[in-house]
């Protein structure tokens, strides 16, 4: 029996594309708490201010970073950002 031989630069790819879209899906999860819609909404629903492609294909492009800017932007639009914290004086 012969170990299988593992390529270290595609698993380290792998894991930084994991990290990426486990890190957009949590800050989706501030828009849409849904598991199931937000799922969803990362594979099938195109982002029109990213050219018509959906957080999947961005995040597999290397994009993360934009579609994370992206789900800031609608967090805010939204009101859903959390307020300044201002330490006592």
């Amino acid at each position: 029996m012969h170990a299988r031989i593992v390529d270290i630069r595609s698993v380290i790819r792998l894991d930084a594309h994991h990290a990426h879209a486990w890190h957009v899906l949590h800050e989706a999860a501030r828009v849409e708490p849904d598991e199931f819609a937000r799922i969803a909404w990362y594979r099938g629903d195109p982002i029109a201010a990213l050219g018509q492609q959906t957080a999947e294909t961005l995040v597999a492009c290397g994009r993360h970073e934009e579609v994370l800017a992206f789900l800031r932007g609608v967090s805010r639009d939204l009101g859903l950002e959390p307020a300044p914290v201002f330490a006592p004086f």
